[in-house]
């Protein structure tokens, strides 16, 4: 379970042309230093889990903060990891905020895993999306993170202004993969009301994916981040009652569950894969998945049975549940 504190551009020496964390996060403010404890009592209180609980700091570069105000939120945590009520601490920075000191710091205060806003590995985009830094900031950052023993996640963005589905698989995805960090996610670019990237879609000067276009470029982002041993945590934006009131969202490809079209259209393009290869011709098939993936793997509204159905002049399709099935997105077809 992880208890969130959100620091709203806290810490943001810029303004990135996609970029409004009150829109998103539904706060204003940064959440007070002093009612950290009581937040994290109300949370372990009310919260009947065995899982181990982390505290992450979001929204906000945390290591650009005064050493101070990081002191005094870190400081707040510290009985509760003293007394084993929660795990460790988590928390999102930018990639040009990391130093030998800071991190020393970060490791007195017991912080286990940081997460850089990286969202491109191309200098040209990151410059036209206003971050300040560049993919050297953040290919450094990783390896001295990975150095102190920090686990290291990267956030990205497919979509932002200047890029291409290509270049983003090339350029960025790629040179993740070279890096190697412990975990990905993967936000596509939104248009938020309120941010500088809102003008340029106004005036014509952006356009943003359509949603085939983002599950598409997701989909082989994630299957490669995979295949490499970098585990994609979150695909989309968590929707939020802020997020999902009418104006927030002026355009993108925005889904309540995005994560699951990503899903069900790697499930669907296994199958494919799996039919083109069986060497009988069958008019049915039947896949095993394990129990957790039987609604990806069917689809919203049964829409990859149906494409199945289709595209290979099936009279039936099953999809059922199987416990030896363990793999990531994986799949088995049963002998015709």
């Amino acid at each position: 379970m992880i208890i969130p504190f959100f620091i709203p551009h806290y810490g943001c020496p810029h303004q990135c042309v996609f970029c409004n964390q009150r829109n998103i996060t539904g706060q204003n403010h940064p959440d007070d230093t002093s009612a950290i404890p009581g937040k994290i009592n109300r949370y372990l209180n009310t919260h009947d889990t065995s899982e181990p609980v982390e505290i992450a700091f979001y929204g906000g570069s945390f290591t650009a903060l005064p050493l101070e105000v990081q002191q005094a939120y870190l400081e707040n945590v510290r009985p509760f990891l003293r007394s084993g009520r929660v795990r460790n601490i988590r928390l999102s920075t930018r990639p040009d905020y990391i130093s030998n000191r800071i991190l020393k710091f970060l490791k007195e205060h017991l912080v286990t895993v940081i997460e850089l806003g990286a969202q491109s590995m191309d200098d040209n985009v990151l410059v036209s999306s206003g971050r300040g830094h560049t993919s050297d900031d953040t290919m450094n950052a990783v390896e001295h993170l990975k150095e102190l023993g920090f686990e290291v996640g990267l956030q990205l963005m497919p979509g932002l202004p200047g890029d291409t589905a290509k270049n983003f698989v090339k350029k960025t995805i790629d040179n993740v993969i070279a890096i190697k960090p412990g975990f990905v996610r993967l936000y596509p670019v939104l248009v938020i009301k309120g941010t500088p990237l809102e003008n340029l879609y106004r005036n014509g000067y952006y356009q943003p994916l359509a949603l085939d276009e983002a599950v598409d470029l997701c989909c082989e982002a994630a299957v490669k981040l995979e295949h490499a041993g970098i585990d994609v945590i979150r695909i989309g934006l968590q929707p939020t009652e802020e997020l999902e009131k009418p104006g927030t969202i002026l355009a993108g490809p925005f889904h309540p569950s995005f994560r699951q079209l990503v899903d069900s259209l790697i499930f669907l393009n296994k199958m494919r894969a799996a039919l083109k290869m069986r060497k009988r011709t069958n008019n049915t098939a039947e896949f095993s998945v394990n129990p957790k993936d039987i609604s990806p793997a069917v689809g919203q509204r049964r829409g990859n049975i149906k494409v199945i159905i289709k595209e290979f002049n099936l009279e039936r399709v099953r999809i059922v549940e199987d416990s030896s099935v363990r793999g990531k997105w994986e799949i088995k077809l049963s002998s015709p």
